[in-house]
């Protein structure tokens, strides 16, 4: 029997093409060079052998070194000075970090997409929060891809000691097919709180895949995350957080709105390394029509992490009889010393006893459910606790759900 082999594609030209309209600094034209010399030798996860990837084949993302760019652009708004740092821009202190910093969290030998990103690399952003300092006002990124193509934006955060960042960070694209391969890098300092919100708002012909990782290599640094999915053909996210040090926290929510034939898909790793990590993951979705959710989510719990605190809770709302929820949330426990370790997944229909009670109460059918939809939904949002910004953030749900 002769075995099927994959034909190498070589993305080094596609690579050099990337660079080629800009005066790329060399630590750059470096990265890039080495993901495009990853992403040649290495084949597409198998979605028989890599269980995070069971319910997509990553080679559907269609990309190949013929691929063009996509135009992508970013609008930073909300950032005082110093604060929001273009890679292209970066000068000094800001250009050493971005050089030493850029794929240490997130590696380009991960995977061949994540290769890939390092491979197209551009709109970069740091984000980075001197010592002891709370910023007032949310730093906004607004991502804007058009055209056919691929593009990878890069988000780097970096805090100094006991500070406190808001970031809210939109994605946005047209209706003609694109893949986007973004990549965030979240390395926190000591007794500081990174709060992270991605509002994923894609064209119907959007191919997504998201590969995240949060850091904790310093005493009590914490994230709060957010992943909302209102559109895009598919959007594939990997989040990873690393609980490495003592005390440590990581808080990672999910919204998920899918319509038509969308597939929204999540794998995320909650790693308790260190003594008195925290973890704690809600991630809910409502599907519409024949639209699929998928939740795989791994709890570790290592030798180390005495007192580790985590759980995983996933719920879906099936509001059609061809929607699709598969929800597998894993327990790796290696130490009988912790506080809980526990997880939990659902899914089923809109509770007909609540319809009806609403109905009862002269409130049409499909005014109910959308009501119970909404409350279903922004249950999460409950978690963030800036209240203006919880507002907008249920304003953009219900805004989706009366599409």
């Amino acid at each position: 029997m002769t075995a099927l082999v994959e034909q190498r594609m070589d993305f080094r030209t596609a690579s050099a093409a990337a660079g080629a309209a800009g005066n790329d600094a060399p630590w750059l034209e470096a990265l890039r060079a080495r993901g495009a010399a990853i992403a040649s030798e290495a084949d597409w996860p198998d979605s028989r052998a890599n269980r995070p990837w069971k319910y997509f084949e990553a080679a559907r993302f269609g990309l190949a070194p013929e691929t063009s760019l996509a135009r992508a652009s970013v609008e930073v708004s909300g950032a005082p000075e110093g604060v929001a740092v273009r890679f292209a821009e970066a000068t000094g202190a800001a250009a050493e970090l971005i050089a030493r910093t850029v794929g240490t969290v997130v590696s380009p030998e991960a995977d061949r997409l994540t290769a890939l990103h390092y491979a197209y690399l551009g709109d970069g952003i740091l984000i980075t929060v001197p010592a002891n300092t709370e910023l007032a006002e949310t730093v906004r990124l607004t991502r804007t891809v058009s055209g056919s193509g691929v593009s990878a934006p890069h988000t780097l955060i970096v805090t100094g000691a006991n500070s406190r960042v808001t970031v809210v960070e939109e994605f946005v694209s047209n209706d003609e097919p694109n893949v986007a391969l973004p990549a965030s890098e979240i390395l926190p300092g000591p007794g500081s709180e990174v709060q992270y919100y991605c509002v994923h708002r894609w064209g119907a012909k959007t191919k997504v895949f998201a590969n995240q990782r949060f850091l904790g290599k310093e005493r009590d640094a914490a994230l709060k995350n957010l992943h909302m999915v209102l559109g895009g053909e598919v959007v594939k996210g990997h989040l990873d957080s690393t609980l490495e040090a003592r005390g440590t926290v990581s808080e990672l929510l999910g919204v998920v709105y899918g319509t038509g034939r969308s597939h929204a898909d999540f794998y995320t790793l909650q790693d308790h390394i260190g003594p008195d990590t925290r973890s704690d993951l809600k991630y809910k979705s409502a599907l519409k029509d024949e639209a699929q959710s998928v939740y795989y989510g791994v709890t570790k719990v290592g030798l180390g992490a005495k007192n580790a605190d985590a759980n995983q809770e996933n719920r879906n709302l099936l509001l059609s009889k061809s929607a699709k929820a598969d929800s597998d949330p894993v327990l790796e426990i290696l130490t009988s010393d912790i506080v809980r370790a526990s997880h939990g997944a659902t899914a089923g229909p809109v509770d007909q006893d609540q319809l009806f009670y609403m109905q009862a109460r002269g409130i049409p059918y499909a005014e109910a459910e959308s009501l119970l939809v909404t409350a279903f939904l922004e249950d999460v949002l409950s978690r963030i606790p800036n209240l203006a910004l919880r507002e907008e953030l249920a304003a953009t749900i219900e805004e989706a759900l009366d599409q």
